[in-house]
């Protein structure tokens, strides 16, 4: 299986073995996770006190509505929900699902093996800051302050070449620091982003650490390329994979399905007889829809043969009936 991790321009994908259970770099593109910007969306954690998901839900409809071009999604993890809310960020048609940038850098602890990290994210445009306990987000921070900010201040040559060992680009790296928040002495930093790449950058963190598998710039779409290989609870915004049409017509077979249950139970022969003549012609229809170089005869047996095909009907019914309403 193929996951390509897409964090802007910069791309990175990985082939993972599900028998093996290993993944390995690859030059293909697969089913596509796209970072949305850590300055795009709003991560909330609250307690999970309801029912239900789908209580949650209606809930988070009501709460939101009144937010104009917000796309939202959620996800329940023991006594918690993570909720994201993601704005100004144009959704690609192509996408498998998206990956917020700070469940992005907030992954790398669990890919490393650090349980208890901090991820410093140094880009042109920003810095975020991540920080995990157990392998699990404990907080964030993003500051729209970068490589660029800094290069305002002083020439590109000069922050290039002479990096923090310049008084003048290391004290605006020190502001920039201390606007996050947070405080890095004794802990476990992950220096991340292509503005951490800075001469004399070493010699401001005691114990810090470089991820072997890329390059700082591409740390994002790594990790992404690795959301479901390295699984987390974390929302994801993967969409329905059959149409609304099709989820209509499967969701009338299902409809039918239970309703001849329902007659068989009660014994009206009659009708049940009726019910299932056209529940047959129904189910033949549909099958010649997906399979017209097929006879539509021993319509079970020949889906039953497909049942290792990932587009098979049969899956199409199950994923239909997963998303009637309740």
């Amino acid at each position: 299986m193929i996951y390509t991790g897409i964090d802007g321009k910069k791309v990175f994908s990985i082939n993972y073995s599900i028998l093996k259970k290993t993944w390995k770099p690859v030059n293909k593109t697969g089913r596509k996770i796209y970072v949305i910007p850590s300055d795009k969306c709003l991560v909330k954690k609250e307690k999970f006190e309801f029912k239900n998901k789908n209580e949650l839900r209606n809930y988070l409809e009501i709460e939101l509505e009144e937010y104009e071009n917000v796309v939202w999604d959620f996800s329940v993890h023991g006594e918690y929900y993570y909720l994201v809310l993601v704005k100004d960020f144009d959704i690609p048609e192509d996408y498998y699902a998206l990956d917020c940038e700070i469940f992005s850098l907030a992954r790398l602890s669990k890919i490393l093996n650090k349980p208890d990290l901090t991820v410093l994210d140094i880009g042109r445009r920003k810095t975020t800051v991540v920080e995990t306990k157990n392998y699990e987000l404990l907080r964030y921070r993003v500051v729209l302050k970068g490589g660029d900010y800094i290069s305002e201040k002083v020439s590109e040559n000069v922050m290039k070449n002479e990096g923090l060992e310049n008084k003048k680009v290391s004290e605006i790296f020190q502001e920039i620091l201390e606007e996050t928040g947070f405080n890095f002495e004794n802990k476990t930093i992950l220096l991340s982003g292509g503005v951490s790449k800075l001469k004399g950058i070493e010699n401001i963190f005691k114990n810090f650490l470089r991820n072997p598998y890329v390059e700082p710039e591409l740390n994002s779409a790594f990790s992404a390329s690795l959301k479901y290989v390295y699984r987390d609870f974390y929302p994801d915004f993967r969409r329905d994979e059959i149409s609304p049409k099709e989820r209509k017509a499967l969701g009338g077979l299902v409809i039918v399905s239970s309703l001849v249950f329902f007659l068989s139970i009660y014994g009206l022969d009659t009708l049940k007889k009726e019910v299932l003549k056209d529940f047959s012609l129904k189910k033949k229809e549909l099958f010649s829809q997906k399979f017209p170089e097929l006879p539509a005869i021993a319509v079970e047996e020949q889906l039953r043969g497909f049942k290792k095909s990932r587009k098979s009907v049969l899956e199409l019914i199950d994923k239909a009936f997963r998303n009637l309403p309740n």
